[in-house]
């Protein structure tokens, strides 16, 4: 092949491009439903993808989400045992103005006959 008829050959391809026949010249025609097909397996793959993306960081944000949930649960439960001490009631009964107060002895067992 000489220098020439390669320069030919871009020429030619380069018009058909522009034109738009570059698939009919290379009888492209006969494979379109393959075209077809692989275009569209590349835009499910291409939306697959996309989908896949969007679950991983809906899981990631979840997982902050059930972290700070644990850490609140863990804080509202330390507070609740905080509230059923003995020391914690009698200062509210104090606060309340009540003369109730913890009893000096142990509470005294009653059998049963």
């Amino acid at each position: 092949m000489s220098f020439k008829s390669i320069l030919h050959s871009i020429g030619n391809t380069f018009r058909a491009i522009r034109s738009g026949e570059l698939l009919l010249r290379l009888r492209a025609d006969k494979f379109y439903m393959h075209i077809m097909y692989l275009f569209l397996l590349m835009w499910m793959t291409i939306l697959l993808s996309l989908q896949v993306d969007k679950t991983l960081t809906r899981v990631g944000d979840n997982k902050v989400a059930l972290e700070k949930l644990r850490i609140h649960h863990a804080e509202k439960e330390a507070a609740l045992v905080k509230l059923h001490s003995a020391s914690a009631a009698q200062i509210r009964l104090q606060e309340l103005g009540s003369q109730a107060a913890l009893p000096s002895e142990p509470a005294t067992v009653i059998k049963k006959k």
